[in-house]
């Protein structure tokens, strides 16, 4: 691999299939002690991959984006890269491109991007003045004389802001050969590529991932939500937060003219009587709907955006403190719909001795706390792919061990997706 690369590994491949490129990952994340822990469909036979070692560093892991092609919604196949891959150079043990390809290359992304800095302008000037005279005659073999001239005049400047200057006949060139090369025959591959694998690899098995953190109060999760947001672990494009439902409909409360804006943090948890039987019966199912239909129109599409989606609290805190949410319910109520919940990737139970939970928050008696923490207990040994945490020991552990199983559960769900 490079010695450093400061986003992603771009490698353009031909004459190869998806199978293939999984396979090639897959072995190279086996010698270098790394697990893929994501797979894209970005584009039309565009995969990207992101491996990650069991505990990955914050803000960091290893991106390789594998293309057949350069394309975009608006500029569909706009570049085509076998001569690049024609005149690749061998560089310790795999391949970078001839200087004129570099230059091509990273003019024709930028123009795309529309986004040109020095580090940019860098390259291009290192490559042009390796050999100048061999590479602009190479240019002109390969790209209009109008457009050959930008790029001298580019390389010949110290301002990357002169690209703004060249950036209309640039963006033309780029449409024209947009226009060249969106074939019949490549508006057919494409169709098919969306029906065969877009839709499965970014649809069927979303990216992103949902997890639950289940706690009495004092457990610690507003804690834990706010180190994995700092984590950022960047196979997935952020952290979503969402308190107990998916957020479907608002409390009922919300509904009333001039109600006061919703609290989430509740310092009095047990304060308010529950709700008669019927009222209850009404708010439940209401509440369910949002669990089950919610999900699929709140949660899902934030799993297709590649977003970690984290409850605070989730419907089996029903099966521990229904007083909580003021329902006068039988306990088997929450058990009775519980079939119809969709299930987190991981619901984390977060366990204590009820002493030291109780001594972080006093908001409900010490007996109601030993209470609560063995029934969370029984709730993780009850519930499929529930992980019971030990919170009594300092945050930084806890959050090792809970973005090691994030890890470990991505990694299983991404093994999936691999054509194998």
């Amino acid at each position: 691999m490079p010695d450093t690369f400061p986003t992603d590994v771009d490698i353009f491949y031909r004459h190869t299939t998806e199978k293939d490129l999984d396979w090639i990952v897959k072995d190279a994340a086996t010698h270098a002690g790394l697990q893929v822990i994501q797979k894209v469909a970005m584009g039309y036979y565009h995969f990207v991959y992101w491996l990650t070692p069991e505990l990955p560093e914050p803000g960091f892991q290893l991106e390789l984006d594998f293309q057949s092609e350069l394309s975009r919604r608006s500029m569909p196949h706009y570049y085509i890269p076998n001569k690049l891959l024609d005149r690749k150079i061998e560089y310790r043990r795999f391949y970078i491109p001839a200087s004129v390809d570099e230059i091509i290359y990273t003019i024709l992304r930028r123009t795309v991007k529309h986004n040109f800095t020095e580090r940019h302008l860098a390259v291009i000037k290192k490559d042009y003045f390796s050999n100048q005279a061999e590479v602009d005659s190479k240019l002109r073999e390969e790209l209009p004389d109008e457009i050959v001239n930008r790029i001298v005049a580019l390389c010949n400047s110290n301002d990357a802001g002169c690209f703004e200057t060249y950036y209309p006949a640039l963006k033309e060139h780029v449409c024209a050969q947009s226009r060249k090369n969106n074939t019949v025959g490549k508006r057919i591959s494409q169709w098919w590529y969306n029906l065969s694998r877009m839709l499965p690899l970014r649809f069927l098995r979303p990216a992103g991932m949902d997890i639950a953190l289940l706690a009495p109060d004092g457990g610690g999760k507003s804690t834990i939500l706010e180190a994995l947001k700092t984590y950022d672990i960047t196979s997935f494009s952020g952290v979503e937060r969402k308190y107990v439902r998916p957020g479907l409909f608002q409390n009922i409360g919300q509904y009333r003219p001039n109600a006061k804006p919703e609290m989430i943090d509740n310092p009095n948890p047990h304060g308010r009587k529950p709700d008669g039987t019927f009222k209850s019966w009404v708010r439940f199912l209401i509440y369910l709907i949002d669990f089950t239909l919610g999900y699929y129109l709140k949660v899902v599409p934030l799993k297709w955006q590649r977003k970690l989606v984290v409850f605070d609290r989730y419907y089996y805190d029903y099966y521990v403190d229904m007083y909580r949410y003021h329902y006068s319910l039988p306990n088997w109520a929450p058990r009775f719909f519980g079939f119809l919940i969709p299930r987190p990737a991981i619901t984390f139970v977060l366990h204590a001795p009820a002493e030291v939970i109780y001594n972080r928050k006093k908001e409900l008696t010490l007996e109601e706390t030993e209470r609560q923490c063995e029934a969370y207990r029984r709730v993780a040994e009850q519930t499929k792919n529930a992980v019971l945490i030990n919170v009594d020991r300092p945050v930084d552990e806890i959050v090792d061990e809970i973005i090691k199983a994030i890890v470990k559960r991505r990694c299983a769900l991404t093994t999936k997706k691999l054509k194998s």
